[in-house]
């Protein structure tokens, strides 16, 4: 179901399934009904799929210069907002959003993802009700699933002396954009706005999550304005001077990753077309997608070390290979397919996935609107698009 985009239903999927299980294996097969598939579901446990998403991830394998940073395995954080059917048992879980007009119709949880920056990879994730923290759902994989000496890229939600502590106490480093507007700028941030240096390394004091004081030494870099004119300024643990400041700005563009996985997930895949409607199996369904977004960024990963790709300027098209993917299902969960076998399918997997390359353009710009026909309730979006044209033609 994943692996068409979510966009069949179980009976279409059923019949489907079985057709090409029946030419794999040599023999007619009649497919199983919807009633089927739902009571088989509902013996499975989401947790086999978060498993299976940690066993995919070989991050360790992917050890040279163009898949890490300075020897760093290298992650962006970030999350996002699903929406979920509306059902009792999924209400005792996601709430419904509300808003200035009152409350949302459907629940809606917090997906925060940790995506490997040079592979793609999603490596692990953590959903939970949309009025949880992001903050609290890093600090767990920080003490869970990462490792000393990775190194994780963060947005302005993140920022937070205690999370910083988090990575100093595990041995980890992270870079964060810091929040340079508002009322809730942290003083020594202003501090550093006012001082002019490009970069300082300070000592500050913070208060872990367990109430202790500690002694916190951080490095802040000033970056460029954003498209809003608002300046830019970063806090990180890599202090040693090898770690340079246009180095670490350059570093930081590869957190687009995460909004790149957040793409897949819910255009390329269409992860928001849940098929069920309990608790067990949304979050199946969300950890399914997961895994084959994993699977098919290591067969891009794979293709791109095997036939020698700069990729910074290009890479196999990602829509082909989650179909490279899907066509090799069958061989793929084969357990009689070993050895000598195995090998070629991984080759041939890698073959297809490299036959349709996109080449990267960069230095490109676009506003961060719809570009859609625009609606009368959406005249906000017509606004934006005139601004983004000004900046670029002044």
């Amino acid at each position: 179901m994943m692996a068409n985009r979510n966009e069949n239903g179980y009976d279409i999927t059923a019949q489907n399934y079985y057709d090409e299980l029946g030419r794999h294996v040599g023999g007619r097969l009649d497919p199983i009904t919807h009633q089927s598939v739902s009571e088989a579901r509902g013996k499975l446990k989401w947790e086999g799929f978060e498993f299976l998403l940690g066993e995919a991830n070989r991050e360790d394998e992917f050890d040279d210069d163009r898949f890490r940073y300075r020897g760093h395995v290298t992650r962006a954080i970030d999350g996002t907002g699903l929406i979920t059917p509306r059902t009792d048992e999924l209400l005792d879980y996601f709430s419904p959003r509300i808003s200035k007009v009152g409350e949302g119709h459907y629940p809606a949880c917090l997906l925060v993802t940790a995506t490997n920056v040079f592979t793609g990879q999603p490596v692990a994730g953590r959903v939970v009700d949309h009025k949880e923290s992001e903050r609290d759902q890093l600090v767990s994989m920080v003490r869970n699933v990462f490792h000393a000496g990775d190194l994780s890229l963060l947005d302005r939600g993140f920022g937070a002396g205690w999370v910083f502590w988090e990575f100093e106490d595990a041995g980890q480093y992270y870079l964060c954009r810091m929040k340079t507007t508002g009322d809730r700028v942290s003083l020594y941030v202003q501090r550093f706005l006012r001082s002019k240096k490009k970069s300082k390394t300070i000592t500050i004091t913070v208060t872990t999550a367990e109430g202790a004081n500690k002694k916190l030494s951080i490095k802040l870099v000033r970056g460029p304005k954003d498209s809003e004119g608002k300046r830019i300024v970063f806090a990180t643990n890599l202090l040693k001077d090898k770690y340079t400041r246009n180095s670490l700005l350059k570093l930081y563009r590869e957190r687009w990753a995460a909004e790149t996985l957040y793409y897949r997930v819910k255009t390329l895949l269409k992860v928001e077309r849940f098929h069920a409607r309990t608790y067990n199996g949304v979050m199946q369904e969300i950890f399914a997608n997961l895994l084959l977004l994993s699977l098919t960024a290591l067969v891009w990963s794979a293709s791109i070390v095997k036939h020698r790709l700069n990729a910074r300027r290009i890479v196999p098209n990602f829509k082909n290979a989650v179909e490279v993917v899907r066509r090799h299902l069958f061989d793929a969960i084969d357990h009689r397919i070993t050895g000598a076998k195995e090998r070629r399918l991984a080759k041939e997997l890698i073959r297809e996935t490299a036959r349709v390359l996109w080449k990267k353009r960069p230095g490109r710009s676009y506003p961060r609107v719809s570009m859609q026909p625009i609606k009368i309730w959406n005249l906000a979006k017509a606004r934006k698009i005139v601004e983004f044209e000004n900046r670029r033609s002044a």
